[in-house]
């Protein structure tokens, strides 16, 4: 029953006040983060919906897709770590009840934002193809991977600007906004997949262009929606035309003082993920193609995991913004108890269910499925890890303690996580399954070294 008591969460010594107790705190906590749960969850349901739904058109369209993810999520790693940035100093200055630096952060955010996303664009857009070909792309993919990864391209700003403009709302505690918005967007998303990529209901018969294509619009929806949302003029986050053409040099260095901690941390954590991927994609097409049923299904159960991160990192920059050390504290533990026992019914329904949610991907050989069933073992069992070591690091970043998340991305995600999956790939001659067993081995060093800078309390320290 000591878990349930919140008091002794805290040294006697530590107290600033009142500890509110679990029950409170729970509820305080899952306020913020289930919407961000659901958020997570349907943009990975959508994902894993596309998989299924290009898998339609043959497994080597659905091969293609998995290979442009990399590039796609390359460029998405640069407006991560931008709102990062901006969802930290919003929720301190949110918690601090200061509206007006809240309101110029975001602004600066969106203008960022901006140059940021349409750069992006027009530099994958003309590289599409060497880079489906340098991420492992075949003969047999090599033409569907270049048209998926060009249209996606095209369309990334609305994407960039509606994930800013969410940052925030996740800032003030507004994750509801966020999920609502990503709710329409995900509807649209099947709607047009389910109209371009076959060609029903008159429409034209698209195939992979026709997934890319309602995945822009879909994007494009949720960006404005978003914009509404700022537009409002009762909205605590209020857009203002005059301020966009204005620069607040106080809150761009405020930005720059988090800002290139969180892209190293993005970066290195992206270059792992993409020498994870080529270590992948050149093991051949039926590697790919079961790595990429497995992974769309681990990123739906992950989305959870996600969600506390979010919400706690929100939760937690609220109560620093509040000058309360010890409720920081307090709420931060009770996030990372709740993320625990759901990452334990989410490994007991992965390794129970992993055959029937395999069979959605109608995988086209009895070789492919068997291999797919093995992996999601492995994945039903990293998700204990993944889920401790994932909220830990939200609240690390939420904290402002930017400097050791880009610092474990680097010795874990870019450095062990493609060393062992490559000797357990090759050398060793595990295949895929191998790749899955260095993935589960860098979830477990995260988890330990975040545990380590958690019970250390620097992160209490820094000032955003």
């Amino acid at each position: 029953m000591r878990i349930f008591q919140t008091e002794r969460f805290v040294k006697e010594n530590e107290k600033q006040g009142d500890i509110p107790n679990f029950t409170k705190v729970t509820k305080d906590v899952m306020k913020i983060v289930w919407p961000s749960m659901v958020e997570g969850f349907l943009v990975a349901l959508v994902t894993m919906f596309d998989g299924i739904m290009v898998s339609s058109i043959g497994n080597n369209a659905n091969s293609a897709v998995t290979i442009t993810k990399q590039p796609i999520f390359f460029m998405i790693c640069f407006i991560t770590a931008l709102n990062i940035a901006l969802t930290a100093i919003v929720s301190r200055r949110y918690g601090a009840k200061d509206k007006d630096s809240v309101n110029k952060t975001m602004h600066e955010g969106i203008k960022l934002s901006f140059i940021i996303s349409l750069f992006l664009s027009i530099l994958v857009v003309c590289l599409a193809r060497p880079l489906c070909q340098f991420m492992g792309a075949t003969s047999n993919t090599i033409d569907y991977a270049t048209t998926y990864l060009s249209i996606i391209a095209s369309g990334f700003i609305f994407n960039g600007l509606r994930l800013t403009i969410n940052a925030c709302q996740r800032g003030i505690g507004k994750t509801k906004i966020s999920m609502w918005t990503n709710l329409v967007a995900n509807l649209v998303n099947i709607g047009l997949n389910y109209l371009l990529i076959g060609g029903n209901w008159g429409f034209p018969q698209l195939g992979i262009a026709g997934a890319a294509i309602a995945t822009v619009i879909g994007n494009a929806v949720a960006f404005i929606i978003c914009l509404v949302t700022i537009l409002m003029p009762k909205g605590y986050l209020k857009l203002q035309f005059k301020q966009i053409f204005c620069i607040d040099k106080v809150v761009l260095k405020d930005i720059g003082h988090i800002l290139p901690s969180c892209l190293i941390d993005q970066i290195f954590m992206r270059i792992g993920f993409i020498l994870f991927a080529l270590i992948v994609n050149y093991l051949g097409d039926d590697a790919t193609y079961v790595h990429g049923i497995c992974n769309d299904l681990n990123s739906l159960m992950f989305t959870l995991a996600d969600g506390f991160s979010i919400g706690t990192a929100a939760v937690v920059g609220h109560r620093l913004g509040e000058k309360r050390k010890d409720l920081a504290i307090v709420y931060a533990k009770v996030s990372m108890f709740m993320s625990f026992l759901c990452a334990l019914i989410i490994c007991i329904f992965m390794f129970s269910a992993r055959n029937l949610l395999i069979d959605l991907y109608k995988p086209e050989t009895a070789e492919r499925k068997n291999m797919a069933s093995n992996i999601m073992i492995i994945a039903a069992f990293t998700t204990l890890p993944q889920n401790i070591q994932w909220v830990i690091t939200g609240i690390l970043r939420g904290s402002g303690d930017t400097k050791f998340t880009a610092a474990t991305s680097l010795i874990s995600v870019s450095g062990v996580r493609p060393l062992v999956s490559y000797l357990l790939c090759y050398p060793v001659g595990l295949g895929v399954i191998g790749a899955w067993i260095g993935m589960l081995i860098d979830q477990a060093l995260r988890m330990g070294l975040n545990i380590w800078r958690f019970s250390k309390k620097k992160w209490l320290q820094i000032r955003v």
